[in-house]
């Protein structure tokens, strides 16, 4: 299998090129500097200028918060960037992995998130998204080939080796001794990048199309999440929980964004790890100064 992963540098993109090589894949890793998605025709030459089986778009806007102030940038990288990959995958008979976001969703269902539960995204992060996985169908759209079909991959409550977020950030501010004031009402789940990559290869072997939901076992808040990483590290710190209206954070988020796995689990015959246990093998691999996480 011959891969090209744009965003070759993120928490989830570096893991792509890694995992994918560990399963003897042919794996091309591009970072921003060497592929801007948002330059089509730089990203048609590319794509078309070697023999390819499939191109995993990993390249994205990601400052949720940020992006209520940069509405334009988030669409273009997120949408725009999408639709170029996707249209020049297409173009050259080459199928397409667009990751997306739990975050598509806006909480109130009050169970796991299926497929094919119709988005409804809070924030412009969310709408970016979701218009990405509208962009990738399109492209897709009277392919050359039948076979020729995208694979949608939403996920979210990532952390890893990879990136910067949550997690890292967290066992960095109690190592410095500071107090903690963590979100407790917003539910997702937690979920190993590495996870990720290994599951989406799965489906890759397998062929499938459509919109499928990856992620860890289990939920967590924001709250639960920190506790349990610093009960694996080892480390003391004054934790207090705190409501999202509270934190008033600039991008609303969804309140419960669990995705249910059930559907990819009997594809792939098997269960998804349960949180904790990867959270905790994660770290086990990993020193402090260099675990690394992303929210959503």
């Amino acid at each position: 299998m011959r891969v090209l992963v744009t965003g070759a540098a993120g928490l989830l993109g570096s893991e792509f090129v890694t995992r994918g090589r560990r399963h003897g894949y042919e794996v091309t890793g591009l970072r921003h500097a060497e592929l801007d998605v948002t330059d089509r025709a730089a990203v048609r030459e590319r794509i078309a200028a070697e023999p390819l089986d499939w191109v995993v778009h990993c390249a994205a806007y990601t400052a949720v918060d940020r992006a209520e102030r940069e509405p334009e940038l988030a669409f273009r990288v997120n949408e725009g960037g999408a639709g170029h990959v996707a249209e020049a995958a297409a173009a050259a008979d080459v199928r397409t992995v667009f990751v997306s976001t739990d975050y598509v969703f806006d909480g109130r269902a009050g169970r796991p998130y299926r497929p094919s539960d119709p988005p409804n995204p809070l924030s412009v992060y969310g709408r970016s998204k979701w218009a990405g996985e509208r962009a990738v169908r399109r492209a897709y759209e009277g392919a050359a080939s039948p076979d020729s079909r995208p694979l949608i991959v939403r996920t979210g409550w990532l952390y890893g080796a990879g990136g910067r977020g949550f997690v890292r950030a967290m066992l960095e501010r109690a190592e410095r001794g500071e107090r903690l004031t963590i979100v407790d009402d917003q539910t997702g789940g937690p979920t190993w990048a590495r996870n990720v990559a290994d599951h989406v290869f799965g489906l890759m072997a397998r062929e499938v199309d459509g919109v499928w939901h990856v992620a860890d076992r289990g939920e967590a808040t924001w709250l639960e999440l920190a506790g349990e990483a610093l009960r694996i590290a080892g480390i003391e710190a004054d934790v207090a929980g705190t409501s999202t209206e509270a934190w008033d954070a600039p991008a609303p988020r969804p309140r419960y964004s669990v995705l249910d796995v059930a559907a990819t689990e009997r594809e792939l015959g098997g269960p998804m790890e349960d949180w904790r246990e990867a959270l905790e093998r994660c770290l086990s691999e990993t020193t402090r100064v260099d675990i690394k996480g992303a929210g959503s």
